[in-house]
Parts: structure tokens; sequence; C-alpha cells
């Protein structure tokens, strides 16, 4: 069963920095372009602690690993990062819209021991990658702390955290917004709210919904430790990760993840059409809006194909799906079989264009923006894109408690928890 603990946690003094200009997205998800903007933002924005520059001059002594350490070091002494004086939850609240519909998500971040063994109450859902790992873990070997919180995900038909932890807070420590979003954050040191919410997943499973690399390196780091000092009784602060935890049966936006092809080798429209004819029927749309209505109502098995230089949207709408599953590898699971991530990249990613699940090539990139890939396209930024309906979380959660894992980039979780709000140090 997980095992959730409070922690000092480490905070902006909204005294020195105002929240909207120093939160910034995970990692993973900052574009260059992206990036330069949050540098410029502000001087003390998160992103450089997360993912700093790089410079030509970089060495094994100066490089953005370090920078960080010594950012996150001068800003605490500097006044610009404080402590909390008492163990302490955070819950936190996040209002956004999706098209003309207004959502607020719910979620309380905690810190959460670390998996053991063959332990099955903490369940990833996707493959992770070696490279990512080692960038993560070099950052967190010299932070000694946990600068985003992993995204964690559980079942409470109940509704424990807002219908009883909810009504016993007062004013938020936090309140600000940012690009058309609220946050607000509450922070708890109530021993009785915080038993409350430890019984509340006691005896739940969390999924991981987001940070999957940021999880396995602290693992990693985890076991580093306990090499180094050897502490092996769990109790320590680096047998714990922090964790955003949110409830299943509250509303959850997972959006999708379409597939950008910014160099498809010269493969166009007639290679695609000879290709899946198949597997698919290609049914040409004039209009924009009314494709992507098609697309949406198609649902599942239905993909979207835009090729550069075509002013017209293609819906692919498989033609029959026996003919699909006898094309996917019989080496694949039933379940994962099954998903639209799986089809796509096994049925044409992979055997038209030559890219495989590790992208590896650099020439495809992801958004849960169908706009921004049409415009890619559009534009001559990229030679194909292809857009994909949304995982469902019920084949989600049969995916990970079957321990199996999902293609890469194959949920989005919408929006994504911001970096800034807390910071949990390790020592």
């Amino acid at each position: 069963m997980p095992k959730i603990r409070p922690f000092k946690g480490i905070r902006y003094n909204p005294e020195r920095v105002k929240m909207e200009n120093v939160i910034c997205p995970p990692y993973d998800v900052i574009t260059p372009e992206k990036s330069d903007e949050l540098h410029s933002k502000d001087p003390y924005n998160a992103i450089r602690l997360i993912l700093g520059k790089q410079h030509p001059r970089d060495s094994k002594t100066n490089n953005r690993y370090t920078r960080a350490r010594d950012l996150w070091i001068r800003w605490q002494k500097e006044g610009i990062l404080i402590k909390d004086p008492s163990p302490s939850i955070y819950y936190h609240e996040h209002s956004y819209t999706i098209g003309e519909r207004a959502y607020t998500r719910s979620g309380i971040v905690v810190t959460v021991r670390l998996s053991e063994g063959e332990e099955k109450d903490i369940l990833p859902h996707e493959n992770t990658y070696k490279g990512p790992k080692l960038d993560r873990l070099r950052l967190l070997t010299e932070v000694k702390a946990n600068l985003s919180s992993i995204f964690g995900i559980y079942s409470d038909p109940s509704r424990m955290a807002t219908s009883q932890v909810k009504p016993n807070l007062e004013k938020p420590q936090m309140d600000f917004s940012i690009s058309g979003e609220s946050h607000r954050l509450w922070v708890i040191d109530s021993p009785e709210i915080i038993d409350m919410v430890s019984s509340m997943v006691i005896d739940k499973t969390i999924l991981i919904a987001d940070g999957h690399h940021r999880y396995e390196t602290a693992k990693t780091y985890r076991d580093r430790m306990r090499a180094v000092t050897g502490k092996k009784d769990g109790l320590q602060p680096f047998d714990y990760v922090m964790m955003y935890l949110a409830n299943i049966d509250e509303e959850l936006s997972i959006m999708p993840t379409h597939r950008v092809i910014v160099d498809s080798m010269g493969i166009g429209l007639v290679d695609f059409e000879y290709r899946i004819k198949e597997l698919f029927n290609m049914i040409p749309y004039d209009n924009k809006t009314t494709f992507l209505n098609m697309l949406k109502k198609g649902g599942k098995g239905h993909f979207g194909l835009l090729v550069s230089g075509i002013p017209r949207y293609y819906l692919l709408k498989p033609i029959d799906e026996n003919a699909i599953d006898k094309f996917i590898p019989q080496s694949i699971h039933p379940l994962l079989r099954k998903l639209d991530v799986t089809i796509l990249h096994e049925c044409i990613i992979e055997p038209i264009l030559g890219i495989d699940n590790l992208i590896s090539q650099g020439r495809i990139m992801y958004t849960s923006l169908a706009e921004e890939a049409i415009n890619m396209v559009e534009k001559g930024k990229a030679d194909a894109a292809f857009l994909v309906n949304p995982s469902s979380i019920q084949e989600i959660i049969e995916v990970a408690k079957q321990g199996l894992k999902m293609p890469h980039k194959s949920t989005y979780f919408y929006p994504k928890i911001p970096t800034g709000l807390v910071f949990n140090p390790l020592e």
C-alpha cells in the first residue's frame, strides 16, 4: 500500500517574486522557444533549476547541473526560496478551460515512499528511456531535491479530498493566474488533516500519469544513496519522492498526443495512400473544422493525416479491424494491440517512415494541440502530421494493472503540473 508523509517544502517567497513569473512547465514539454521565453521572463524562473541553458564551454565542474545546484543554494540564502517551518502537505486547485468548458482539478502534494521490488502499489504505464533518466539523475545528484512533482492518480469515489479536506481550509497561501489559468495553493500542517489524507490513499493503488522518467530516476538515486550511506530503513528523505495526487473519480482531462513528422525522408501522400489502402480508407475534407469534428466522432481507430503541400485534410478510417490486427506483430500483448498509438506506429509510422518507437532520429515531435500540428505542416515546418484521439483512462488502467507499458508519448494528462509550486529537499 502507498505510504505518504508530509515534508518541509521549500517555496518561493511571495514578498520577493510574483508566482506567475517564476513557475514553468515540466522539463520534457519545454521547447527551445519556450525555454528562451522563460529564461528572459524572470531571473528566478524555475526553468533555471530544471532546464538551464547549455554553453559551449561547459565542463564537468561548470554545467547546467552545477549551475542549478548553485542557484538552488543561493536563492535560499538570499530569501528567494524559503522553507516551511513544519512538515506539511499542499492542497492545490488548478482552474483551466478546454474550448468553452471550464474545469477545476484538485490535487494534494505529498511525498510518497518509492516502491520496492515487486510491490504493485505504484504503477507506471509508459516506457522510459536511458537518456532522459541520465539527464534527470545528474540534476538530482547535484541539487539533491525533487524540483517537480510526479503526477499520480488514484480512485476515491467518496471524493474525500474535495468533500472533507477542502472545507477545512481557509485562505490559500498562493493565489495567482497565468495564461488564462488560475492556481490556488494551501499549506496544511494540521496533523488531523494530514492523517485524513494518509488514510485516504492507504489502501489505494497510485497510477503514474506523468513523470515516469523522474520516478525511475528517484529510485536509482535512492539505491545509490542507500549504498553510500548504509541507511536502508526506508525512512530517509531519499526513500520518498514528491508527488501530486489527483482523484480519478473527479474530472481529469486527457489530451491526445499528435505525431508531427518533421522529416519524412521524401515520403509523400501517394506513398501513404498506396501503402495503407488495404487497412484504411482515406476520406478527404476541405474544411478543417469538419475534419476535426469527424476525427473526434470517428473515435477509436481513426486518424487524421496532413501532408505538406496538399491543401486537404484526410481522415483515415479502418476498413477491417481483423486485417489491422493481423498486421501488428503477434509478440505485442493483446491489450497493447488495441491502442490507437500502437496501430498508428505499427501500421504506418514504422513500416512506411522507418521511425521506430525509440524515436532516436529526431524526425518526429509531439503536441497535444491539433492546431499546432496543422500549422506546422501548412507553414512548411513539418512534412506531415498524424492526429489521434486520446487514450481513455480505462485503457491506461488496464495496461498498468497488467504490468504492461504503453508506447512512448501515449498519454497527455492536461494540464501539466507546474514546476515551482513547492520543492522537496532531500537533505
